[in-house]
């Protein structure tokens, strides 16, 4: 129990000491998503249900991936060696495993991402008696652990640290020696390896590099919602005909977002200055004109989250052409979420064009 105590306690301090950096860090990291590898150490304290043997010591190889901004999955394998103590007649124990690991992270910030996790699986025991004594039995697990990520040689790694207690329902008929169902904590440590491009604060949201384009408009086919429009014509930035300029109505080219950030990029910046300028313009022709800013998300995230970050994006918005000197009396915000995409939510390129606010203007 004391071992228990003060594997806790380690774990605590690895926790404070990164939530401390973390504060240090820029606010705006961007979230990590990446899918990765975990290669972990495991000690497995010292349990007397576990009857002949010392403390376990072994390896854990894993792989996981988010699924949204909180939840992830986590799937791997596991083995442990249970060393003999000292009393007469007790026998060593190994144990292989897999299981299955649901992973809720509190925050997906890089520098600190604590997490509770629970597990499910099934392990292999084998006593090294003479009988060879052997079983398989189902296993569950729960606990606390944290992610902390740094870059070393322009190579991202992560430092992981997770506390475990776990229940292994042992057919005690088929290894008579090693106990009924045990109850033991488990730590573990070691790396966290991502996989693919870190996400960049403050990138620029335009899909990047060549793309599909059959009509040949300049808008990727996975974005265009007018496909086949004739060769010349002006097109908005779904690919559809440019409406011409009805009095004050005005339809400003969208405002795009970074994942999960409601900051804007400076080219969406440079974008606002010219409609803060059209607008005034405007104003002056049309002295009742109203300008209408709403805001919307891509599909990654609860309902509730991205509604809220919808609203987020039209309000900077609003502020922006407020401090460019649009009246702020004219402007109008409308959140609505993930739900009016303008393109399709299953690719990067058409996530990149949902997040985004949108402007125009009226009587």
């Amino acid at each position: 129990m004391k071992r228990i105590i003060r594997a806790g306690l380690l774990l605590g301090l690895l926790s404070t000491a990164s939530i401390g950096h973390a504060q240090d860090s820029v606010a705006d990291s961007p979230y990590e998503m990446r899918p990765y590898i975990s290669e972990l150490y495991t000690y497995t304290f010292e349990n007397n249900d576990r009857i002949g043997t010392e403390p376990g010591q072994g390896a854990q190889l894993s792989v996981g991936k988010a699924i949204n901004e909180h939840w992830g999955l986590e799937i791997g394998g596991f083995y442990t060696n249970f060393p003999h103590d000292d009393v007469p007649g007790s026998f060593a124990q190994r144990e292989y495993g897999a299981k299955l690991d649901g992973l809720y992270f509190y925050s997906r910030n890089p520098s600190f991402s604590p997490y509770f996790a629970v597990g499910v699986g099934g392990v292999r025991t084998e006593m090294r008696n003479p009988g060879n004594d052997r079983t398989t039995d189902p296993l569950a697990d729960a606990g606390l652990g944290f992610i902390k990520y740094f870059t070393i040689w322009n190579t991202d790694l992560g430092f992981r640290a997770d506390l475990r207690y776990r229940h292994i329902f042992f057919d005690k008929d088929s290894v008579p020696t090693a106990g009924s169902d045990l109850g033991e904590a488990v730590l573990k440590f070691g790396l966290v390896i991502p996989l693919g491009a870190r996400a960049v604060a403050g990138e620029t949201v335009v899909p990047p590099g060549p793309c599909a384009d059959s009509d040949g408009d300049g808008v990727c086919d996975t974005a265009d919602l007018c496909p086949g429009t004739p060769a010349g014509t002006a097109v908005d930035a779904k690919g559809c005909p440019k409406v011409p300029a009805d009095g004050a109505k005005k339809k400003f080219d969208d405002v795009y977002f970074a994942f999960d950030h409601s900051d804007l990029a400076d080219s969406e910046k440079a974008k606002l200055d010219a409609d803060a300028n059209v607008i005034g313009g405007l104003s002056q022709k049309y002295p009742s004109l109203k300008v209408d800013v709403s805001g919307h998300t891509d599909w990654v995230g609860t309902d509730g989250y991205n509604q809220g970050l919808s609203e987020r994006r039209a309000n900077t918005v609003k502020s922006y052409l407020v401090r460019k000197g649009v009246d702020a009396g004219r402007i109008n915000t409308y959140a609505f979420g993930e739900s009016k995409p303008v393109a399709t939510n299953e690719t990067a390129e058409g996530r990149a064009l949902n997040r985004r606010a949108e402007i125009q203007t009226h009587e």
